[in-house]
């Protein structure tokens, strides 16, 4: 019976505990912060992306936007920097900020298998297959 309760301690004391998350994580509902499977903080930055050449014979550059990565709170990422869609817009329940380049946010993101195997690899997304509306959990700005 020893035995059992010292293995017992020996497993509760060895589980991973979650890194201190930042104050802001706690202004979202439960559900929100349990969907998210990837919590990181980064910096939002937007830039052109690859060149399109049109059957027309012009030329059109994609917007890219992405966060460059400072803390990796839950979950794994392999590269510098998780790419977004541009098009992500705040959502009406307020988990979302308006989105300015050059600012920190906390961001919660529930990715698909393919993405999150791009992101654990550090591989570039291009903007039409970054991550949208579906795999954003929350974005909230950081003071």
């Amino acid at each position: 019976m020893n035995y059992l309760i010292s293995l017992a301690t020996l497993l509760l004391i060895l589980v991973p505990q979650d890194q201190k998350l930042p104050k802001e994580v706690n202004q979202l509902p439960e559900p929100v912060r349990a969907k998210a499977t990837l919590i990181v903080t980064g910096t939002y930055g937007r830039g052109r992306g690859p060149c399109i050449f049109m059957p027309d014979g012009s030329r059109r550059w994609a917007l890219d936007s992405w966060f460059r990565i400072k803390k990796v709170y839950r979950g794994e990422v392999g590269g510098k920097s998780i790419y977004v869609k541009s098009s992500v817009s705040p959502k009406p329940e307020g988990t979302r900020a308006t989105l300015e380049a050059g600012s920190e946010y906390l961001v919660l993101l529930r990715p698909s298998e393919e993405s999150l195997k791009a992101i654990k690899a550090g591989e570039y997304l291009p903007a039409w297959d970054a991550l949208d509306d579906e795999e954003i959990v929350a974005i909230v700005a950081l003071k």
